[in-house]
């Protein structure tokens, strides 16, 4: 049975925005794209201050998201996100609708806190993996500091060709949507890293 992971987003200096409505509007616009790239089984709903919550179905499925959360233009806030692997489940409440609750949503908790703290080494790091499997930890966090740093380096250009690539485009039709040619679209992605990444991604999944 597949194990599903709950995802937490959180938006890196949210304080600092002067204007929390626009960042609000800006996240949740953010979110839409990915949840329809890589939808969750439970969509990305506000929690508390500058959080959301998603669920989604495995471990590929989160780190898809969040592949396609980095190969999005860098513009408005940025996020950081937290996977936690587990069962999930709610807390009956008479004052909430819903009250997440489970070892998915610690661990996801957990990853977030650590994001963060590994964050002070690493700034361009944006997710970390916490399952019931440590050995499967390292794996996947070794991917993600590697993929992260990788996708902070992109170019604007590479990273429009690997957002395409990832949704499933061919370098034919990338490179026709751009008015260059596909040699041009291959050198760049592997000039740049990218195509490593799209690999790396595959073969982890």
């Amino acid at each position: 049975m597949t194990v599903p992971v709950a995802l937490i987003a959180d938006v890196i200096g949210s304080r600092e925005h002067p204007d929390r409505y626009e960042v609000q509007r800006a996240v949740e616009d953010t979110l839409a794209r990915i949840s329809k790239v890589a939808p969750p089984v439970q969509d990305f709903h506000a929690t508390v201050g500058d959080e959301f919550q998603a669920l989604y179905p495995s471990r590929h499925a989160a780190l898809r998201a969040t592949l396609f959360a980095g190969l999005l233009p860098q513009q408005g806030p940025l996020l950081r996100f937290g996977l936690g692997q587990g069962e999930v489940g709610s807390v009956p409440s008479r004052t909430s609708e819903r009250i997440e609750d489970g070892p998915g949503w610690w661990r996801a908790r957990e990853a977030i806190e650590s994001v963060t703290v590994q964050q002070r080494r690493f700034p361009f790091l944006r997710s970390w993996f916490i399952s019931e499997t440590p050995e499967q930890d390292v794996t996947v966090n070794a991917y993600l500091l590697t993929r992260d740093q990788l996708l902070d380096g992109l170019s604007v250009r590479a990273r429009d060709y690997a957002r395409s690539v990832a949704q499933g485009a061919s370098q034919k039709h990338v490179a026709a949507e751009h008015g260059v040619s596909q040699p041009a679209v291959s050198k760049l992605l592997r000039e740049s890293g990218a195509a490593a990444l799209l690999e790396g991604f595959r073969m982890l999944s």
